[in-house]
């Protein structure tokens, strides 16, 4: 079992990928108690740029107490443990650490070893724990706020639960006891009313491609997720194969990234935008990047990003319908 390769370890992080969605939280919160029942010196983590303020994860943490916390120094540990991440991944702040371990479910973007655990065909990364968990004889519907925080990761990740094509994803679903009342509050408590504001504007003024189809959205700074809200609205729409949302930070561009139709996935339109100046992955209808500015100054002095963008969104189009 692969959670037995920790047992011999006293000190152990567990870190979530810079600004954490449901997904990354919930997956780290069960692994943490987890750990935390078997006695060992435990510590859930994130960093970066972003501190978690989005109302619903904000709720989340409070009403489930979940013991995330923002660092800038990784807590002396023996393992660090990366969550809905990989160690190294272009979406998570690396740290010096004896030994790097990785959950994930997204497909590998780093060298890989015994101490990785990537199940990309799962809809979530709360599937691969509560896997994990179930096969190391844990009842997670023991802690009803475990059993919430892994649903919730999974709802999240899966667009509201209509994305589920793995089994596993159901039989999860189909299994977890949760609290539905505190379900419900999270769920209902996903944007602020400056949010709604900050995605009005940006929607109010998307560019459109109308031989590629093809919409690019940008908005001011917001909350990460924000962006992954505004694109799974916008690739929704009638005559959009393909959505491209983000925005500036101090360092760059955060993009979040949505296919609707074959031939484009996600996951390669993500890659091509950040070729050479940035990362990019995830799943092939949706994925994320980012591109960093000083890379892309080096490269493209004086050109405007969003005309940059757009050039490596036709090109990729153009690309994936030739075969």
């Amino acid at each position: 079992m692969f959670l037995q390769k920790f047992d011999e370890l006293e000190r152990i992080v567990i870190q979530c990928h810079d600004s954490p969605d449901a997904d990354s939280i919930g997956a780290g919160y069960a692994l943490y108690v987890y750990f935390k029942e078997k006695g060992k010196d435990v510590h859930l983590v994130y960093s970066g740029v972003n501190r978690i303020t989005k109302p619903g994860l904000r709720m989340m943490v409070e009403k489930m107490e979940i013991p995330v916390k923002y660092v800038e120094e990784l807590p002396a540990c023996d393992v660090l443990i990366t969550v809905d991440c990989q160690y190294e991944g272009g979406n998570i702040t690396r740290f010096d650490t004896p030994l790097a371990a990785m959950v994930d479910h997204h497909p590998s973007c780093v060298p890989t070893n015994d101490w990785c655990y990537i199940k990309s065909e799962y809809g979530s990364c709360c599937t691969v724990v509560w896997l994990l968990l179930t096969e190391a004889g844990f009842d997670v519907n023991k802690n009803t706020d475990v059993a919430t925080a892994l649903y919730y990761g999974l709802y999240s990740d899966t667009g509201q639960l209509s994305e589920i094509y793995c089994a596993s994803d159901r039989e999860m679903r189909d299994t977890l006891r949760i609290d539905r009342e505190l379900f419900k509050m999270v769920v209902n408590s996903n944007l602020s009313r400056e949010e709604l504001q900050i995605a009005g504007e940006a929607l109010t003024n998307y560019y459109y491609n109308e031989q590629l189809y093809f919409a690019v959205v940008k908005t001011r700074p917001c909350d990460p997720n924000l962006l992954g809200v505004i694109s799974d609205m916008v690739i929704q729409v009638a005559g959009i194969d393909v959505c491209v949302v983000y925005n500036e930070t101090p360092i760059g561009y955060k993009l979040s990234i949505r296919s609707g139709k074959q031939p484009y996935e996600a996951s390669h339109l993500a890659e091509s935008i950040a070729a050479d100046v940035g990362s990019g992955g995830g799943h092939m209808n949706k994925a994320g990047g980012f591109v960093h500015r000083e890379m892309l100054t080096t490269q493209y002095k004086g050109q405007a990003f969003s005309n940059i963008l757009r050039k490596r969104i036709e090109s990729y189009i153009l690309k994936a319908r030739e075969g």
